[in-house]
């Protein structure tokens, strides 16, 4: 019995010795890390953004609403990947707020496909402005939290 007790205690020890090593990154680790993931999302999200102005020209609505559709996706997905990345103490007092603004719009995305997908087209519409409307800021504080390449280098 005291093997066991004492097996279980030192694995616990050791995750919990690893979740503390890959929480204590250095704020310029951190940066980088949360950096490199946005930059690999880049290139598909300027691609998007040109599809997307194309068929604005072009007035070609059904290639608007894939190219839309493909960019709110790939958002979602650049932010599940950048919100599960363990914040440094020394960031939590910025990133925090940061990261539960991230959620909120990655609620209101969600939120207006699941309106468009249900024929409200009034709803999808308020959610989509607000998350337009509320894109500039979040880029302006991703910016300001040295993350430009999640903020205003995507566009």
């Amino acid at each position: 019995m005291n093997v066991k007790l004492a097996a279980l205690t030192a694995c616990a020890c050791a995750l919990f010795a690893c979740s503390v090593a890959t929480a204590a990154t250095t704020p310029a680790a951190y940066r980088e890390h949360v950096n490199q993931i946005c930059r690999g999302y880049t290139p598909t999200v300027k691609k998007d953004a040109a599809a997307i102005a194309k068929a604005q020209v072009d007035k070609n609505m059904t290639a608007l609403g894939f190219a839309l559709g493909h960019l709110l996706g790939v958002a979602l997905a650049e932010d599940k990947q950048v919100e599960g990345v363990p914040v440094p103490v020394a960031l939590r007092p910025q990133m925090t707020p940061l990261l539960a603004l991230l959620r909120k719009l990655d609620a209101h995305i969600r939120n207006g496909l699941s309106r468009l997908g249900a024929g409200d087209a009034k709803g999808w519409t308020a959610e989509l402005t607000y998350v337009s409307n509320l894109g500039q800021t979040v880029n302006a504080k991703l910016d300001a939290a040295g993350l430009r390449d999640c903020g205003s280098n995507q566009g």
